[in-house]
């Protein structure tokens, strides 16, 4: 599963590459205006090394460190046939952006779809994120017309975990 090219390669995320996946996490939350935070990304994160078949998390590295990741969730829809691939978070650090590493990233998931036999894959895009959308384009992806409701549940809402 490694994509690589002379700047950077493309490898899965292991256990010593957390500290680092959490600090690009909180950066893009914040950036998202989201509620989590960095802790709320290592739950996530941890859940996925733990569980291999609910998600996966690639990385970019270069030779002074790890500069991007993904991270994809796996759910089973009878829309889909079976099971699909919602990319979750996809995070560039910004002096490697337009150098081709988004692409790689979503190009490595697309692999891994395509290997687990995922009939779909969607990608939810934040308002005003050109970049993203044009490397979703480029990669095949088209918008889907659907409009999506969430609703946030309190702690007293719902049991503790």
């Amino acid at each position: 599963m490694r994509a690589s090219n002379r700047l950077f390669s493309v490898r899965p995320a292991a256990s010593g590459d957390l500290p680092r996946l959490c600090e690009f996490a909180a950066e893009l939350l914040i950036k998202t205006q989201s509620k989590g935070t960095g802790k709320d990304a290592l739950k996530a994160f941890q859940h996925v090394f733990r569980h291999p078949d609910s998600g996966i998390i690639v990385v970019a590295q270069h030779k002074g460190g790890m500069c991007a990741y993904a991270y994809a969730a796996y759910e089973w829809r009878a829309e889909f046939s079976g099971e699909s691939m919602d990319i979750v978070e996809l995070f560039v650090e910004h002096a490697w952006r337009n150098k081709g590493v988004g692409a790689s990233l979503i190009a490595t998931l697309l692999d891994t779809a395509k290997q687990r036999g995922i009939r779909h894959i969607n990608a939810q895009v934040h308002p005003g994120n050109a970049a993203i959308e044009r490397i979703l384009e480029t990669a095949g992806f088209d918008p889907e017309q659907r409009t999506v409701w969430g609703r946030q549940l309190s702690f007293k809402d719902s049991p503790q975990r």
